[in-house]
């Protein structure tokens, strides 16, 4: 009897008829397995004794990176499904769809429960999806295989186990996630997935979907910052923590009523810039937007925000005040910066970049002012003879001390990056477009040295990234 039932429910939730499932090797990379194919009874099993190999260097395991599984599989068995995602979740293992697979049915819902284990942390969500992928949902169906004849009671525990299998899919979607109060499955997610069946699929196709449900996107270059992406990311990120995205105001919209201004001088945030974002009218909201040094060091882009109409709120408490502390602000998302509807797919070929208006504040390339401030050091930083910091140190800077500029910087040619940070300088010192992310990171692996000299009247070479100039 129980094989019966099986084979009335192995089909509940599948796209198209496919191979059985095979655990591949992953890619570097990207994922330590691979799951391919259709989703049948006993692969949870399967999956469970497969060993996942170690983290390679101590900071892959602090943050659960390298424990990844890529999807590729048209759906299969909802009951098996659900033990597999059961297992992710156990497992903090993260899930990525690659460029040129696909995840559908079953396999959409065992991705949505992807995350990141941490050692001293809770977990984070860790879904991935790359430009290049397909992923969609459909609402399950009952199938039953046709060559065979069923008694009313077969039919009857078939339905009965479809009906238990669909309301623990219910429950497991409606758990909160490890880093924030919302589902693995949202609301929203779950209607428009009903509203699909068969081979008709609810796709995560856009921006917009992939921002509102917080599914990673990758494989694409990052727009350049602007004015314009200013004002797209306000609206992105107080909208998808609610909803999606509706009735957005294009970048030319920049009016008296719709505006971006900046404020230097904020030590809290790597460049001093202080960028604020508002929108009056029926659609109304603020925002404030700085570049932070990550815990990992690294250079990020974060923001708090408030949106009147949908009652929403991102980043602290206090977004409106100009004090608002960005250590508790949100990381901006890459896909933030874009017009909500891009498909994610034109994203490849770069053809969904923000309207290029004006870039954002002053180059890093060039001083304007003689004077410079000590900044991002605990103590002090180091007055070198001569660019990098093999080279012999001079004296000490202490933090907050200034120095007067004596000239324009100079280059580290060492740096991996050189040849990008030098055309992205010299785009920004004449005028045209320029990657700030990409040449503030630059700044930050101190590839970029001014001549300065101490009030003493000591010169040296100090790295830009310790330095507050305009």
């Amino acid at each position: 009897m129980g094989r019966i039932i099986w084979a009335l429910l192995v089909l509940v939730w599948i796209g198209a008829p496919a191979q059985a499932l095979e655990i591949l090797p992953g890619k570097p990379g990207v994922c330590l397995l691979t799951l391919k194919g259709q989703i049948r009874a006993g692969d949870a099993d399967r999956l469970l004794a497969t060993p996942l190999r170690g983290p390679q260097k101590p900071e892959e395991y602090e943050d659960g990176a390298w424990k990844t599984v890529c999807l590729d599989s048209p759906g299969g068995s909802l009951a098996e499904g659900l033990k597999i995602a059961q297992y992710v979740v156990d497992q903090g293992l993260g899930t990525v769809v690659d460029d040129g697979a696909e995840c559908l049915s079953a396999c959409a819902l065992v991705f949505m429960f992807g995350t990141a284990f941490q050692i001293e942390a809770n977990a984070l969500t860790n879904r991935r999806l790359h430009v290049g992928g397909r992923l969609g949902f459909h609402r399950p169906a009952l199938t039953l295989d046709r060559s065979r004849t069923y008694s009313v009671d077969d039919v009857g525990r078939a339905f009965d186990l479809a009906i238990q299998s669909t309301l623990e899919f219910l429950a497991l979607a409606a758990r909160p996630r490890p880093d924030t109060p919302r589902p693995f499955v949202d609301g929203d997610l779950l209607e428009a997935m009903l509203q699909h069946q068969g081979q008709d699929f609810f796709e995560i196709d856009t921006v917009n979907k992939a921002g509102r449900w917080d599914i990673e996107v990758f494989g694409f270059a990052p727009p350049r910052t602007t004015q314009a992406g200013l004002m797209l990311a306000c609206q992105n990120m107080t909208g998808w923590n609610t909803q999606l995205e509706r009735d957005q105001i294009p970048p030319e919209g920049l009016n008296n009523s719709a505006f971006v201004s900046s404020q230097g001088g904020d030590a809290a945030l790597v460049d001093g810039q202080r960028y604020t974002v508002e929108m009056a009218g029926m659609l109304t909201y603020m925002c404030q937007i700085g570049q932070r040094r990550s815990w990992t060091g690294a250079i990020e882009w974060a923001m708090c925000g408030d949106r009147e109409e949908l009652a929403s709120r991102i980043g602290g408490q206090t977004c409106y005040l100009n004090d608002s502390d960005p250590t508790f602000w949100v990381p901006v998302s890459d896909l933030a910066w874009l017009p909500a509807e891009t498909p994610l797919r034109a994203l490849r070929t770069g053809g969904g970049g923000a309207a290029p208006t004006r870039d954002l504040g002053a180059t890093p390339c060039r001083a304007t002012q003689a004077e410079a401030r000590v900044i991002n050091v605990q103590n002090f930083t180091s007055l070198r003879q001569a660019i990098g910091h093999d080279t012999p140190r001079v004296t000490t800077l202490p933090l907050g001390s200034t120095v007067r500029i004596l000239g324009q910087p100079s280059f580290d040619p060492r740096v991996a990056a050189h040849g990008y940070c030098a055309a992205q300088c010299a785009a920004s010192n004449s005028g045209r477009s320029f990657d700030a992310p990409a040449l503030a990171a630059c700044v930050a692996e101190n590839w970029l040295w001014f001549p300065v000299a101490t009030p003493q009247g000591v010169s040296g070479f100090a790295s830009a990234k310790f330095l507050s100039y305009r």
